[in-house]
């Protein structure tokens, strides 16, 4: 039996104390724990073994890093209010702030954070994602309706316009660098662009009942093989698979809770998080992809994200 460990991360004002661990087994979720003590970890990344969080300090906002075991390496403090987005790419972490209209490069050497380089695009751009493709950053600005494009060296290259209000929220890539995938969070679509002249390809609305501009699309997921995508929308507490080859969707299944602001696949498996519920809940997958019975479900303060941390067999 393979046993994950999976990190939540969380708001921190009604009596979380940071960023949660918990165990997968089979289909069962369950011995949910206090990983380590932060406040504010909404958005956490994982690589090799290292946890990177977003997080309030008494000197300001920033970013901590940890091991394993969950003892804190180091932390920085660099911006005013807390990022929303947090990623590792190459070794080092790369971070945007919804509200101050930020991203930022951090590097993390001998346990040691130290701030690159902080590119300023507009306050209020609603900053919500950084991505990496062919050598280029993109990042998602809600509020522009934009995603703005840097080189490697985090200098503005261009950008990908959308319809206005549509906000464009997250992005996936498929592995073959052909595709683009976008969430629109104010239009509740989902954009598919080719990413050699950034052609857009469809435009698929991702509500079941075929509704946009309801507001609240949040996450955005490949299912296996990429042949489905898996979004959740906060608001009318759905997760939606979408069958971008048939241009439509194929399930809209309730999140078990309120507010499914995450949610991630593993090994069959579709786990989402319900911040004002105060649940993360396991959900069986078919064979071809929709979402089975609930498995099971714990108890965890209003998580907002999650990862994998580390697998074992048991």
């Amino acid at each position: 039996m393979i046993t994950r460990t999976i990190l939540a991360g969380t708001y921190t004002d009604t009596g979380s104390k940071g960023i949660y661990a918990f165990d997968l087994e089979g289909g069962e979720i369950k011995n949910p724990r206090v990983f380590a003590e932060v406040d504010s970890p909404k958005y956490i990344s994982i690589s090799n073994g290292l946890t990177a969080s977003i997080g309030k300090f008494e000197n300001g906002c920033g970013v901590a890093v940890f091991d394993e075991t969950g003892t804190k390496l180091d932390q920085i403090a660099f911006e005013e209010r807390t990022s929303c987005y947090i990623a590792w790419h190459e070794g080092k972490i790369y971070t945007a702030n919804y509200h101050l209209g930020t991203f930022t490069r951090l590097s993390f050497e001998n346990e040691k954070l130290r701030v690159e380089k902080k590119v300023e695009i507009k306050e209020g751009a609603g900053c919500h994602q950084v991505l990496f493709h062919n050598g280029l950053v993109y990042v998602p600005t809600l509020f522009l309706d934009k995603i703005m494009i840097f080189n490697m060296d985090l200098e503005y290259q261009g950008c990908i316009n959308f319809p206005q209000g549509t906000g464009p929220r997250h992005g996936l890539f498929t592995k073959d660098g052909k595709t683009l995938y976008v969430l629109t969070e104010l239009s509740n679509e989902l954009y598919v662009l080719d990413t050699d002249e950034w052609k857009l390809r469809s435009v698929i609305p991702v509500l079941p009942d075929g509704k946009t501009y309801q507001r609240g699309s949040a996450a955005i997921r490949f299912g296996r093989d990429e042949k489905l995508i898996y979004t959740s929308t906060r608001k009318v507490d759905t997760i939606s698979v979408i069958d971008p080859a048939k241009r439509k969707v194929r399930q809209g299944a309730y999140s078990g809770g309120k507010h499914p602001r995450d949610f991630i696949i593993v090994n069959g498996y579709l786990i989402t998080a319900n911040r004002y519920s105060d649940t993360i809940i396991c959900y069986s997958l078919d064979g071809d992809g929709a979402i089975g019975p609930e498995m099971s479900r714990i108890n965890v303060p209003q998580a907002v994200s999650l990862a994998v941390l580390k697998e074992a067999d048991l």
